[in-house]
């Protein structure tokens, strides 16, 4: 993994709506909200992270959309004391980690680990009755495409918790090699922080 540069708590609420708008199980819910607000997509298509303005109105969006700082998919949330641009390299992949839920750990194997997850979808496992088709489709969209940068948290440089981009990691590990020099954002917090939200990482 190569540092790029710091980063922002504004550029990763930019970042996640980026993410979440190019996805088909969310970008639905996050236009309703948007239309809810009055508020053209633009603002996250063409967003300015220099905008103190755009950045409040981003905020609102997220904290409606997902719960962020402090409910929803947010509970429990650690303080993040930096954030981070990054390189990956492919052997990344083996030290990222889903979040704790039912779908990600069965689909996992309860590692919780998408090259685990990738083997699954490979044999033809289903979860839930959910089909494994988009990852399928997803790893053909990447033969010639790019994804978003997928979002991360750590307390130790060792595990890395995904925070947004789940789909988009499980499709990398049908094929790790498509991660190699792919980008990400870090959010680095304590290990008493992490502890709150997942003690998995610690």
């Amino acid at each position: 993994m190569k540092i790029i540069r710091e980063s922002s708590e504004d550029e990763m609420i930019l970042e996640f709506l980026k993410g979440e708008l190019s996805s088909k199980r969310f970008s639905q819910n996050l236009l309703n909200i948007l239309t809810e607000l009055n508020i053209n997509k633009d603002i996250i298509t063409k967003g300015d992270i220099n905008s103190k303005e755009q950045n409040i109105i981003r905020k609102q969006i997220i904290y409606k959309f997902r719960g962020y700082p402090n409910k929803e998919l947010f509970n429990n949330f650690p303080k993040i004391e930096s954030w981070k641009l990054v390189e990956f390299d492919t052997n990344d992949l083996d030290n990222i980690y889903y979040i704790n839920y039912d779908y990600w750990n069965n689909l996992s194997n309860n590692t919780s680990k998408p090259k685990d997850a990738a083997k699954n979808i490979i044999a033809g496992i289903e979860i839930y009755d959910v089909s494994n088709k988009p990852y399928l489709n997803g790893l053909n969209f990447l033969k010639y495409n790019l994804f978003p940068p997928i979002i991360l948290i750590t307390c130790n440089n060792k595990k890395y918790l995904v925070i947004e981009g789940h789909s988009r990691v499980t499709i990398y590990g049908l094929n790790p090699q498509k991660f190699n020099k792919t980008l990400g954002f870090i959010g680095i917090c304590s290990k008493e922080e992490m502890k709150k939200y997942d003690n998995r990482m610690c």
